[in-house]
């Protein structure tokens, strides 16, 4: 596959109600200097995802899955930061398309955001990274299983 199956407008509309889930003020400013340029949108749109979805819009569709993800584990944990991970996973594809020290740069203000878009910068782990990394492997998991799948079936089919 050369190209995400999904319309970019349907990802961004997934995308943009992850960001209308987050209620704290600062990380909705941060998130707006970010979503709503087109610019950073046209880039991301030609983002491949490095760990499974390996096609233009790749990145956008697997962070519009983890979005769908963190929502859900929210609805049975709601005593996690949500607007904290919310803002990590759009802020790590929307950075995406700058290089990693600008990035550093523009959200260095946010101590709290550093561990999760830097890993490097991890001390200890917290709740909220352990849900954001968990999600993040389960969406990998479910994506390569499906992927499989969907190989075996094309082989089992009659031409």
């Amino acid at each position: 596959m050369e190209r995400t199956p999904y319309s970019y407008e349907f990802l961004w509309r997934q995308v943009e109600a992850g960001y209308k889930e987050i209620r704290k003020e600062k990380y909705r400013k941060l998130v707006e200097q970010f979503l709503f340029d087109e610019n950073i949108r046209k880039n991301v749109e030609k983002l491949k995802d490095k760990t499974g979805r390996n096609y233009e819009g790749g990145l956008l569709e697997k962070t519009a899955s983890v979005i769908s993800l963190a929502l859900c584990t929210y609805d049975n944990y709601p005593e996690i930061d949500i607007d904290l991970i919310l803002c990590s996973i759009i802020l790590s594809c929307l950075c995406a398309t700058f290089p990693k020290r600008e990035c550093y740069e523009k959200i260095k203000e946010y101590d709290e955001l550093i561990p999760f878009l830097f890993k490097k910068k991890r001390k200890k782990p917290t709740l909220e990274l352990t849900v954001y990394d968990g999600l993040i492997k389960l969406d990998n998991k479910i994506y390569l299983k499906l992927e499989r799948r969907r190989g075996e079936n094309k082989k089992g089919e009659v031409k």
